[in-house]
């Protein structure tokens, strides 16, 4: 279709803002989504003035500059005064610009050394969360927090956020995320992640450039009905529900539990299975509901091209209604309720792609595409971007903490968690402020039957995954513990210090095997030591010495 276009245009480059006449944009193209937006923008503006001219290029200084760039973009029709009624609604959205294109235009006829006289620009722009999150991997443990600070704490001055979601406002023992670029997932993936796995919802407002994360999807709103006249093609996706069962199986040894979850559309022997192995049963049932929330498709939506700029508004969350009451054939197959807009798309090239036509003016002629995809208000569906997931676990190291004993004291202590019953121990992460979280130590170093804790200020590895943590491994040697190398000796080392503890120890003295039990409590002393040909069992009161 061709449509008159107002296309504002608002760039902030360089620090100043910048408005662009709708007359000098040559091309525009949109896609608008309920969690964000994208597009671009191509533009003219002559620089004749040193030539006698009436205009001067003043965006092309601050266009360099590598400052953030910012852009604020509104696209209504025109129509003559015979058509002015209903006011045709405008199409708003505001990004961040991450790609600049300038093309300066020579002209050779009348000048010796071919002069710039316009310039034609072009930008390519995403949200801002997108945009500036997308880029953004940091490595971060947060303790006694709730992710809506994580969110805070990293939005910046340029991404706004607003929350309905009582999950986020819960603190929680720990959060950590460690996003490598070369794993390829940003913040911007972990926010996604985070929604979809915890069933909430987020969304953009275009108007404004602000977020939203909910509980559930918004389904406030008066629907308008969509003109007849206004629309081209209307084609019906008819959804494709799950064909398989989810199920989510524990295969903890003290706890083993399959939990099948019902899927009415779901073909017979197909499943998706989602293992766990815990021994706490709330982990199982909050997987349950999660996996059950998860098994939803979308349901039929409806696709429309128009014919002409439609005259209600169709900027995602926006309601509409296709039905008689707007002209359309009561055989046309219609939603029984309002629809929503969850996508639009939009492509506008000027008819006249020269500098001069309609220059400086609100509007100019286009070829305009213009299409949305709609949903029943009442579909429960939440509409994501695709995202790579985050990678678990990764790898801190932390100093192991007690409270038992003087601080000099190798003792341990252990935690029950009030939640799970699991013990864990406290350790202090220096990297991160000597932040303090909770972890069990699951050792691959030792049996069942050898039950070695870990003592005050050991240097332990913790493997982080986003909200919980485990101590795979013991870094170094408590103090005493070390034996020279000559001697080729093996020691275990029990007890709270050099004053009160049992030393045992294997080495060899002129390439002989030597056994050697010591007791100390201060200044009391029992020895047993076995050599070659002698056995010495030694009890006596020293200063603490062998």
């Amino acid at each position: 279709m061709r449509d008159r276009l107002s296309v504002s245009v608002t760039l902030t480059a360089g620090g100043t803002e910048h408005t662009i006449p709708g007359g000098n944009v040559r091309a525009v193209s949109l896609r608008l989504t309920p969690w964000g937006a994208e597009g671009t923008v191509e533009l003219v503006i002559q620089d004749d003035k040193t030539r006698g001219g009436e205009y001067e290029d003043k965006l092309f200084a601050d266009f360099q500059k590598p400052d953030l760039a910012e852009i604020a973009l509104s696209v209504k029709a025109v129509r003559s005064d015979a058509e002015k009624s209903p006011t045709i609604p405008s199409i708003e959205t505001r990004g961040l610009v991450v790609e600049r294109l300038v093309t300066e235009k020579m002209f050779d006829r009348g000048f010796a050394e071919r002069p710039v006289l316009y310039r034609r620009y072009r930008v390519r722009f995403l949200d801002a969360a997108r945009a500036l999150w997308g880029q953004h991997h940091p490595t971060s443990l947060h303790a006694q927090q709730s992710f809506q600070d994580v969110l805070d704490a990293n939005k910046g001055d340029k991404i706004t956020l607003s929350y309905d979601w009582d999950t986020l406002s819960k603190a929680v023992p720990m959060v950590f995320f460690h996003l490598d670029p070369e794993r390829g997932a940003s913040f911007y993936d972990l926010l996604i992640w985070y929604v979809e796995r915890a069933g909430g919802v987020f969304t953009f407002d275009h108007d404004k450039g602000t977020y939203k994360l909910a509980k559930t999807k918004d389904t406030s709103g008066t629907a308008a009905a969509l003109p007849r006249d206004d629309v081209g093609d209307v084609t019906w996706a008819i959804g494709e529900p799950a064909r398989y069962a989810p199920r989510v199986r524990n295969v903890a040894a003290d706890s083993p539990k399959l939990s099948p979850i019902t899927n009415a559309d779901a073909a017979t022997g197909i499943f998706r299975d989602t293992a766990l192995c815990t021994d706490v049963a709330q982990d199982v049932d909050d997987r349950n509901a999660l996996e059950t929330s998860r098994v939803r498709a979308p349901l039929t939506q409806l696709l429309l091209s128009f014919e002409r700029s439609p005259t209600v508004p169709v900027s995602p969350g926006s309601l509409v209604t296709v039905s008689s009451s707007g002209g359309f054939s009561s055989s046309l197959r219609a939603a029984a309720g309002p629809l929503r807009v969850v996508e639009l798309s939009l492509a506008a090239t000027a008819l006249d792609q020269g500098p001069d036509r309609d220059y400086g003016d609100a509007a100019t002629g286009f070829d305009l595409a213009m299409s949305v995809r709609l949903e029943d208000k009442a579909d429960p569906f939440v509409h994501l971007p695709p995202f790579a997931a985050p990678h678990f676990p990764g790898y801190l190291e932390g100093k192991a903490l007690s409270e038992v004993g003087e601080d000099t004291d190798v003792t341990y202590q252990v935690y029950q968690n009030a939640d799970t019953s699991i013990d864990e121990y406290k350790v202090e992460i220096p990297a991160f402020e000597n932040k303090q979280i909770q972890a069990p130590y699951l050792s691959t170093q030792a049996t069942g039957t050898f039950y070695v804790p870990v003592y005050k200020h050991a240097k332990v590895r913790v493997a982080c995954f986003f909200d919980r943590a485990e101590i795979v491994r013991v870094l170094d040697h408590r103090p005493g513990a070390k034996v020279a190398q000559d001697g080729q000796g093996q020691h275990l080392l029990f007890g709270k210090s050099d004053k009160s503890q049992t030393s045992v120890l294997h080495d060899y003295q002129d390439d002989k095997p030597v056994l050697r039990v010591l007791r100390t409590s201060d200044k009391d002393t029992v020895l047993l030591k076995l050599e070659e040909g002698m056995l010495t069992l030694k009890v006596e009161e020293t200063k603490g010495g062998s």
